[in-house]
């Protein structure tokens, strides 16, 4: 089943009068349930612009995207932030937990703004936080805790109300080597055990290696991809492969962590 499907997407900034910019040109990608993708490519190649048109946060100048065969584009901004926050879950580099709530708080806020009775939020605080291995730091604040917990409570929170596609923004630039293994591990892990459907733009190799496949962008446009086999060490020397001939500045790749 196709969980998200784009086409021809172009993304025009600045007005006939001005000089324009395209950050995207007849770009198209479609994900399937239970795959986990990577988008990559130079500074400046369209990913933050695609990922904030697939997040509906912007919209595309041209071209369609379907969310469970449904358009966001045609729905309200009332009906928009609640397809938003029933079909999309979100990781970003910087956390965005709040500080003044405990982790347990910032997990099922989600579904405490659904509305969903205490029961069955524990029940399910309780299977996500055992998956990725976070039960003992529940009842801390997020100033008691490492960057990799932040972020592995991060993504308890956006799979906690079984969302059909995670989003994932560089989700480990702000981590060290092995706290950055261990999130990717955990990632990997809800990927694999409960078929969770992820899409990570990531400047990060060794990150990248951890997906099914590499889309590869370049210029607002579509450049290549490559497919993981069974061996995930080949599969990261593929990416620097790749990232080599697509050349441009990618930020990260001085300090790539090898797996």
């Amino acid at each position: 089943m196709t969980v998200l499907q784009a086409e021809q997407l172009c993304k025009i900034y600045g007005s006939s009068k001005s000089v324009q910019y395209r950050a995207l040109n007849n770009f198209g990608i479609k994900i399937q349930e239970g795959e986990f993708v990577g988008v990559m490519g130079p500074s400046g190649s369209g990913k933050t612009t695609l990922l904030n048109i697939l997040a509906t946060i912007d919209k595309p100048t041209s071209g369609r995207v379907y969310i469970n065969g449904k358009d966001p584009a045609t729905l309200s901004n009332k009906q928009l932030a609640i397809f938003r926050r029933r079909e999309l879950g979100f990781i970003f580099q910087d956390f965005n937990l709040l500080d003044t709530l405990s982790m347990k708080q910032n997990i099922i806020l989600p579904l405490a703004l659904e509305k969903m009775p205490a029961a069955e939020m524990d029940k399910r605080l309780q299977a996500i936080a055992e998956l990725l291995g976070i039960t003992p730091i529940l009842n801390k604040r997020t100033y008691e805790v490492s960057g990799g917990q932040k972020q592995r409570a991060a993504i308890a929170r956006a799979m906690i109300h079984t969302p059909s596609i995670i989003l994932a923004d560089e989700l480990t630039g702000n981590l060290d080597s092995k706290a950055a293994k261990d999130v990717m591990e955990s990632l990997k892990d809800l990927n694999q055990k409960i078929r969770a459907t992820i899409l990570m733009v990531t400047h990060d190799p060794f990150a990248a290696s951890y997906c099914d496949r590499i889309v590869f962008i370049k210029d607002g446009s579509f450049f290549s991809e490559i497919r993981r086999g069974a061996n995930r060490p080949a599969f990261f020397q593929q990416i620097l492969d790749a990232l080599s001939v697509l050349g441009g500045n990618f930020d990260d790749l001085s300090r790539t962590r090898h797996s």
